[in-house]
């Protein structure tokens, strides 16, 4: 007998204010992709970008997800991105969101979390940005 493993368990589509946590939002989508990427940060603030706009993506697991957009260079640091990586590639991911210190805290060791979320123009770099930038190979 095989185990049968509902995948909706792992793809949600919307984010909803005060739910579970959920570090990537992932498209059930099979093909085709989403027109647009939304990053919440632990704040509240949201800023969607178009996939259109998406040049180039790095993962390095022990620095994290670098996302190469045309006028924007978004960070995400945490812990089990590799999954996430590879279906943003895919651009099946609709939202990122970045958890506060006490949520990260209670996010089992097996579950994506998000620990910090930058988003910089590439033409206006904060020292925080200036110093994760550093930190990615």
């Amino acid at each position: 007998m095989r185990l049968r493993i509902d995948q909706r368990l792992f793809e949600d589509d919307s984010y909803v204010e005060q739910s579970k946590y959920l570090a990537f939002g992932i498209s059930r989508k099979a093909w085709g992709g989403e027109p647009m990427i939304n990053f919440i940060s632990c704040r509240g603030d949201y800023h969607a970008i178009s996939y259109s706009h998406l040049y180039g993506v790095k993962f390095n697991p022990s620095l994290g997800i670098t996302i190469e957009l045309s006028d924007h260079v978004v960070l995400v640091r945490g812990r089990g991105l590799a999954s996430s990586y590879e279906k943003l590639v895919m651009q099946r991911v609709v939202f990122i969101v970045e958890a506060d210190r006490s949520t990260a805290a209670l996010i089992p060791d097996d579950e994506p979390v998000v620990t910090e979320l930058l988003i910089e123009q590439k033409h206006e770099k904060s020292p925080d940005f200036k110093r994760m930038m550093e930190e990615t190979p």
